[in-house]
């Protein structure tokens, strides 16, 4: 996940099992974040049927890493942390990891 902040609006693109190079959009308020995205819901899953999905994430971000929880519409939610590449700035790139299972 890469972000791009200005002011209170966050941009920014995903890439992982939901698809690659998908748009982000959300908000920043006081290192809170709230961001969503729509995605694909992948063949290889056990929970449900390939298809369309939209992914809601919210969490702090404090320096160079961040927590909070994802939710898949009708598929899946639970926690996430991530960790960026380094520099504290407007723009970061965040390696989000979720617990096995989710």
């Amino acid at each position: 996940m890469e972000l791009h902040r200005d002011g209170n609006k966050v941009a920014g693109t995903w890439s992982g099992p939901l698809g690659e190079g998908r748009a982000i959009t959300g908000t920043w308020r006081n290192r809170y974040v709230e961001l969503s995205f729509a995605g694909e819901w992948p063949k290889e899953s056990r929970q449900g049927a390939p298809g369309p999905v939209n992914a809601f994430l919210a969490g702090w971000i404090d320096g160079d890493s961040a927590k909070g929880r994802m939710r898949v519409e009708r598929r899946s939610d639970g926690a996430w942390v991530a960790r960026s590449g380094g520099q504290e700035c407007r723009t970061r790139r965040l390696v989000l990891q979720m617990p096995p299972g989710r």
